[in-house]
């Protein structure tokens, strides 16, 4: 599968985005499809969340006046991000 995006968590874990997952990104979370802003979501969080699903993290950073929400998977080595979108609401 096509990497699109290869970066790290905080704590050094490798992530990467694949072109599939990518392409779902751009055509349904247009506002937050920046790879730059996917890349600074996951290396330098405002916020780190579990997910309800078992081995994925939210990670919440705040750009301009959204907060950006990816989601990353950590079954595997690589982990990867499973989606990025908008959210109005900050982490709680």
């Amino acid at each position: 599968m096509e990497i699109v995006l290869r970066t790290e968590t905080p704590d050094g874990v490798e992530v990467v985005l694949f072109a599939i997952v990518y392409a779902k990104i751009l055509e349904e979370h247009a506002a937050v499809a920046d790879l730059a802003l996917i890349d600074r979501a996951i290396r330098d969080p405002d916020e780190r969340q579990p997910d309800p699903r078992p081995g994925r993290e939210r990670f919440f950073r705040r750009e301009a006046d959204i907060w950006v929400l990816a989601v990353v998977e950590f079954g595997e080595r690589p982990a990867i991000i499973v989606t990025v979108f908008s959210t109005d609401q900050p982490p709680s």
